[in-house]
């Protein structure tokens, strides 16, 4: 195979560790959900190994009911690919991806495994596979588009951490706010069990807002500031049928009038940076679908602790496992940092796989994405509908989703599911500039 082998189209169909591949047209040893008839081009024929969804390399279900799935190992063309990066030895930019020094030790102070080695941490991270990439020795790295560089950690009990690697001086910062860029690095939790995640730094996702009831104090949806005076929220949260709707008119309002929070970290809003802006216009979102605009009744100042997140390109759609971030003050089940903002890392899953018969079962729209980890214990919850869902790209956080429904909250093959931002580009700028 070349480069990840999405063009293999060799007859192997053992795993590398020998499990037989189950047929691509089976259903009978794992119901996968995959539809052959509608990727010819991935040519999944018979039991052969393929890979038909962005992996590092070819892969396939197993017939053994105690393994899911497997990478096969398939021989790879001889290549002499060059390391085209300008490389920064001493400091990082961006995402870090052009990192080539040698730190070699995480945020935490744990000593980074080797990329060639499997102990204790078994992965697909190598050089053979991933290419001029400078996945040398144990430096921290980022080869697949991660938020900075990284490693797999020597300590059986972390699979991997951020590295600390110094950022270069006179990079582009906030001061003029551009979208995407915070002013206050975010800590990009990964790897932990709004449920699991951890507590945000301050102020570091401040897009962020709190979409309340006049008259309650508690925090009842999240929403992105898209423009200084626009925020894009869930439709449903904003229905008249929603039980904290009910309760707003219980309490007096003939409808529900919404106050939103910006600049704030705690679920109390007690900080000085704290804005408070009601809304003048209400706009929902095409029939059948879950996003809605609302306009502040004044422009908010954006400065340190409030700024924009950035618009995806239109029908941009998200590779699958890319690692992106959601947050909020919505329930934690148990697992702490209950009245701060927290987050959580969540890599995209491509719907073919989310509609499997295992996961959401075909439920999944073609304006929504899926994000969430197969075994469950991260995800956005009850209180988190109408935030964001953004991937680190071209130096800026890119607003890809609205967090909208799931089953369940964490549950084992229950991603979330969110609204693709990038279907609705049109309908939001022109909804913008019309009002």
């Amino acid at each position: 195979m070349h480069s990840k082998g999405e063009d293999y189209r060799g007859k192997i169909s053992i795993t590398e560790s020998g499990h037989i591949c189950q047929r691509w047209d089976s259903q009978t040893a794992r119901q996968f959900g995959y539809d052959i008839s509608l990727l010819p081009q991935k040519n999944l024929e018979e039991n052969y190994c393929r890979n038909p969804s962005e992996s590092p390399r070819p892969w396939c279900f197993t017939t053994d009911p105690n393994k899911y799935f497997e990478f096969c190992s398939i021989p790879r063309c001889i290549e002499d690919v060059p390391d085209t990066i300008v490389p920064e030895h001493t400091c990082v930019t961006g995402d870090g991806s052009s990192y080539r020094g040698t730190i070699s030790v995480t945020n935490s102070g744990r000593t980074c495994q080797s990329w060639t080695s499997q102990t204790p941490h078994m992965h697909d991270r190598t050089p053979w596979n991933y290419q001029s990439k400078g996945l040398v020795e144990n430096y921290c790295r980022n080869p697949d588009g991660e938020g900075m560089s990284w490693c797999y950690t020597t300590d059986p009990g972390t699979r991997w951490e951020y590295c600390n690697v110094p950022r270069c001086e006179n990079q582009p910062r906030p001061d003029d706010l551009t979208c995407g860029q915070p002013a206050i690095e975010p800590k990009r939790c990964s790897g932990q069990r709004i449920v699991g995640g951890c507590i945000s730094n301050p102020h570091s996702w401040p897009w962020q807002i709190s979409l309340r009831i006049s008259g309650m104090k508690t925090h009842v949806c999240g929403g992105t500031l898209i423009h200084e005076q626009w925020v894009l929220t869930a439709a449903h949260c904003l229905d008249e049928s929603e039980s904290h709707n009910i309760f707003a008119i219980q309490l007096g309002f003939t409808l529900p009038i919404y106050t939103i929070f910006l600049g704030i970290h705690t679920e109390s809003a007690n900080e000085l940076s704290k804005q408070e802006r009601g809304f003048s216009k209400k706009i929902m979102g095409p029939s059948g679908t879950d996003i809605a605009l609302l306009k502040l009744d004044r422009p908010a100042e954006l400065n340190d602790k409030v700024s924009l997140a950035c618009l995806p390109e239109k029908d941009y759609m998200v590779p699958h496992g890319t690692e992106c971030f959601t947050t909020g003050w919505g329930k934690t089940k148990g697992t702490g940092g209950q009245g701060y903002l927290k987050e959580t890392s969540i890599p995209v899953i491509e719907n073919k796989i989310c509609n499997s018969a295992s996961f959401l079962n075909g439920l999944v729209k073609d304006h929504e994405i899926c994000a969430g980890r197969r075994e469950g214990g991260t995800d956005s919850c009850q209180g988190d509908s109408g935030g964001p869902l953004v991937c680190y790209a071209q130096n800026k956080f890119v607003l890809q989703g609205v967090t909208s429904w799931g089953q369940g909250c964490a549950d084992a093959m229950k991603p979330g599911v969110y609204v693709r931002v990038s279907k609705f580009v049109d309908w939001i700028k022109k909804s913008i500039g019309e009002n």
